[in-house]
């Protein structure tokens, strides 16, 4: 079984050390309700140290620079990679194809630009309700950035039971050795989540889950399945549309 630092090895750049020598990428990907979890508290955190220095706008983009710096930008190649792939008029081949080309595309550049920019907006505005900063409202913060994080990353429990577009790829490693155990602790830890943030947190939800309804729909239709960008690119989705819910919220 792999550790969770080993899965946080697999999925974060924090200094945790090396991976298990025995670590496998699937058995890292049952840890990711947990390295969500932690992800989302290690950015608050960050975020919230920041609110007490500079302004609401800089503390959102320092935030969203914390939040790819914590993840080492691993699923916003996949934002970029869908963008290019599943948003160009072509054969599922085709697109196939254009999502494996390192090159970053007119669609893929302006996917990463509006999650990007969604990230942004949304954490600076959470970051200006903080003021006057309170044990309340610092508490409410960190657990919406929990949120946001735990449940990108539960939505991919989801995505693994579609097919693989590409075979013998990232994505269907991912699948392999996991269990309907870990997609339903996978499920009971995303209802804990929401359900501790109160009325926000059930909105959250449901967003996220309507977000990913919709873009595994189309990448079904557009790609014949899913593949380690879809896995990256939804997660980067669902974490942007908890955000947005959260503000919505205030």
């Amino acid at each position: 079984m792999t550790s969770l630092r080993s899965a946080l090895c697999f999925f974060t750049r924090l200094p945790v050390g090396r991976p298990d020598a025995n670590a496998s990428f699937a058995g890292a990907v049952a840890w990711y309700p947990v390295v969500g979890l932690i992800i989302g508290l290690v950015v608050g955190l960050i975020t919230l140290a920041l609110s007490c220095l500079v302004p609401p706008l800089v503390c959102g983009a320092l935030g969203c620079l914390a939040w790819a710096a914590v993840t080492g930008g691993l699923h916003l190649d996949g934002v970029a990679d869908c963008g290019d792939g599943m948003l160009v008029e072509a054969a599922k081949e085709r697109r196939l194809e254009i999502m494996k080309d390192p090159r970053l595309g007119t669609f893929g550049a302006m996917a990463l630009f509006f999650v990007l920019l969604v990230k942004f907006t949304t954490l600076a505005s959470l970051t200006e309700q903080l003021q006057p900063l309170s044990m309340a409202s610092a508490g409410h913060f960190l657990l919406v950035c929990c949120l946001a994080a735990m449940l990108g990353r539960c939505s991919n429990f989801l995505a693994m039971r579609l097919p693989s577009a590409r075979p013998g790829g990232m994505g269907s490693t991912s699948v392999a050795g996991l269990t309907s155990r870990h997609s339903l602790c996978a499920a009971l830890a995303a209802l804990l989540i929401s359900a501790v943030n109160g009325l926000t947190g059930l909105m959250a939800l449901a967003a996220g889950l309507a977000m990913t309804g919709l873009f595994l729909a189309a990448a079904k239709k557009r790609l014949g399945g899913v593949t380690g960008d879809v896995y990256g690119c939804l997660n980067e989705l669902v974490e942007s549309t908890v955000l947005v819910a959260a503000c919505c919220m205030l």
